[in-house]
């Protein structure tokens, strides 16, 4: 009986080591693809950036990055969450600014075309404006 106790205890030790063991390899194996996924996210914030409105915050993604690489390659698991979340954060403010940046350019766009219309109204209305004169002195020469 004790015989089979102890098999049982050192079976369930040694199942609970190997499970804890592949639940490690996985969890390092999800930051790697969040790591991989991130710096991939990074070439197309550069793509989308065209005013190039954020070079040094994709920059400071990028070292973040670098750090939770070589985080991830001493096995500091705590450490490299920490440092993906504010590159999450980061990636946020990225976005957020690359598209205000894009409505500032359409806006911009915008502005000089009602700026063109105004322009343009205003000429003619000075063209009208000469037309009536010159048709009220013909007229009074006609007379």
């Amino acid at each position: 009986m004790r015989r089979v106790i102890l098999t049982f205890w050192c079976a369930a030790t040694l199942f609970l080591g190997a499970a804890t063991t592949a639940h490690a390899n996985r969890e390092a194996d999800d930051l790697r693809r969040q790591i991989e996924s991130q710096k991939a996210a990074v070439v197309d914030f550069e793509r989308l950036d065209a005013q190039r409105a954020v070079p040094d915050e994709v920059t400071l993604l990028r070292a973040w990055l670098d750090e939770a690489s070589n985080l991830h390659t001493e096995k500091e698991f705590d450490k490299v969450r920490e440092v993906l979340d504010r590159c999450v954060a980061q990636a946020e403010l990225l976005r957020q600014k690359i598209a205000a940046a894009k409505d500032k350019a359409r806006l911009a766009e915008r502005e000089a075309a009602l700026k063109k219309s105004k322009e343009k109204v205003e000429h003619t209305r000075q063209a009208i404006q000469q037309a009536q004169v010159n048709k009220r002195a013909m007229e009074l020469n006609a007379k």
